[in-house]
């Protein structure tokens, strides 16, 4: 499923930086903790918010954590 991975603002939590596109079935849930190496980076972010869309058959996800 393709997941993108967004910095949620820490006082509004809305949608952010964006981070990194990757294909992945792994289940996310609010409070895993993933490391990114970007762009010769790297940022911990904690997710906080899973937003799943399913649009023409096609499931995709968008995921928002803080950076720690």
């Amino acid at each position: 499923m393709r997941t993108d991975f967004y910095e949620a603002d820490p006082f509004s939590g809305s949608k952010g930086e964006h981070y990194a596109t990757i294909d992945s079935d792994y289940r996310w849930e609010k409070g895993d903790e993933v490391w990114l190496d970007v762009n010769g980076r790297r940022t911990k972010l904690r997710i906080t918010w899973v937003h799943v869309t399913v649009k023409d058959g096609e499931v995709s996800r968008e995921l928002l954590g803080l950076k720690l």
